[in-house]
């Protein structure tokens, strides 16, 4: 007698993984427009599963840096000497 185990697909396996992923690239990617950062590079590295979720976190907390510069050139001018 053989007995017959049913296993299960590996692919199907992997849908919950990818179905956190997907969403998280786009997140990731919105995130690195926002901030000024590479949008490939960020996009790229949150392909990678489980890495995806510490970027998530360093992007978040990282500064935005087109807002950055924009507090940075108003206390430029804020500091210039007047030249009367």
């Amino acid at each position: 007698m053989e007995q017959s185990f049913n296993q299960p697909n590996p692919l199907v396996s992997l849908l919950p993984l990818v179905l956190i992923m997907v969403p998280l690239i786009f997140v990731i990617r919105k995130l690195a427009k926002e901030k000024g950062k590479d949008v490939i590079l960020w996009t790229v590295l949150a392909c990678i599963p489980f890495v995806n979720f510490i970027i998530l976190w360093y992007i978040v907390g990282t500064p935005n840096k087109r807002l950055e510069d924009k507090m940075d050139k108003i206390l430029e001018s804020l500091n210039k000497p007047d030249s009367k």
